[in-house]
């Protein structure tokens, strides 16, 4: 397998910036990956990752932390409440760099393993709403009614960024005539059965609980978006993904979407052998991880572990990168 190499620089500082850091959170105290609520996704993975890597290292106490989504989660590491971070590529350069829904920098946060699965920027049209794109809905100046999840999360943020770069806003939908709510899944779920919705803009994965539910029900058609658009959004950390053909009932064809993927974030605070155990563990337990989540099978250690476009631009912990080094995956 041909193996994705990483700058000197990135080792280099992974390096030097472990001198003078803050007390580290030593071996032996208790490490608690923050996810999400119980039963989500996330907070599955999280566990499945603590599991991988107690058994790798049974000297670490680990577990999962059902708080506080990849936005909460290191806004907490920021604050030095929580050890680890399970989030997204994006949300790692939103916080790193103190944009978006981060005030200020956190320039703590150091990465472990990125690249963990594969998220995409989902677009829910309703069905006999007439909508096939939104570049239709920003020519024509559609009256729709769009529905996100709560403001100051990773979903809310991408439906906001996602209207952005077809050139226009909540106001503008609003001034056209139609209606914005941000509210909770259930509220989605049944607006969009009712025919009360008519675009739902969400992070998902292959097999969402939420979308899953809507396309067995023949309430959404699922819609892609275009190349420019993949395009203005990279600066925002979205990736050109593709979501394959029959993700989702009814889905003919594969999408085009903004992604963005997983990573495994701490901070300076974190000791470099703790940090080279949990790195080593993810990376050489895909086969565990899969078993634990079907999530997993889209991770690529080699190619994605240490990939900064995964990273969202943080630099590698001293540790982990002392870990791709030897694996060879550092020059």
């Amino acid at each position: 397998m041909k193996k994705k190499f990483v700058s000197i620089a990135t080792l280099l500082f992974a390096v030097l910036t472990v001198m003078g850091t803050p007390a580290s959170f030593a071996a032996e105290d208790e490490l608690k990956i923050g996810s999400n609520k119980v039963g989500s996704t996330w907070y599955v993975q999280a566990a499945v990752i603590a599991d991988v890597v107690r058994k790798a290292s049974p000297e670490l106490k680990i577990d999962a932390a059902p708080i506080a989504g990849g936005i909460g989660n290191l806004k907490l590491l920021g604050k030095g409440e929580m050890n680890i971070a399970l989030t997204m590529g994006n949300n790692n350069k939103w916080a790193y760099e103190g944009t978006n829904l981060f005030k200020e920098p956190i320039t703590s946060l150091r990465a472990l393993v990125g690249g963990l699965d594969q998220f995409y920027v989902g677009i829910a049209v309703r069905k006999g709403s007439g909508i096939s794109s939104l570049k239709d809905v920003a020519e024509k100046q559609m009256k729709i009614r769009l529905m996100t999840v709560q403001r100051g999360t990773t979903g809310e943020a991408s439906a906001a960024h996602l209207l952005e770069a077809y050139g226009f806003s909540y106001d503008d939908v609003k001034k056209w005539g139609g209606s914005v709510e941000h509210t909770d899944f259930e509220a989605i779920v049944n607006a969009m059965k009712d025919g009360r919705c008519d675009v739902f803009i969400q992070a998902l994965s292959k097999g969402h609980p939420t979308f899953t539910e809507l396309a067995v029900t023949g309430a959404i058609d699922l819609i892609g978006v275009s190349e420019e658009s993949v395009a203005f959004l990279e600066k925002y950390g979205y990736t050109r993904s593709k979501l394959p053909a029959w993700s989702f009932k009814g889905q003919q064809a594969d999408l085009l979407l903004p992604g963005y993927r997983s990573t495994i974030t701490a901070t300076d605070a974190m000791d470099d052998e703790t940090a080279y155990k949990i790195t080593k563990a993810i990376f050489e337990g895909k086969e565990s991880l899969v078993q634990g989540h079907k999530a997993f099978e889209d991770f690529n250690p080699e190619k994605d572990a240490a990939d900064p476009v995964n990273l969202g631009g943080v630099p590698l912990h001293p540790g982990a990168a002392k870990f791709y080094a030897e694996k060879g995956l550092l020059k």
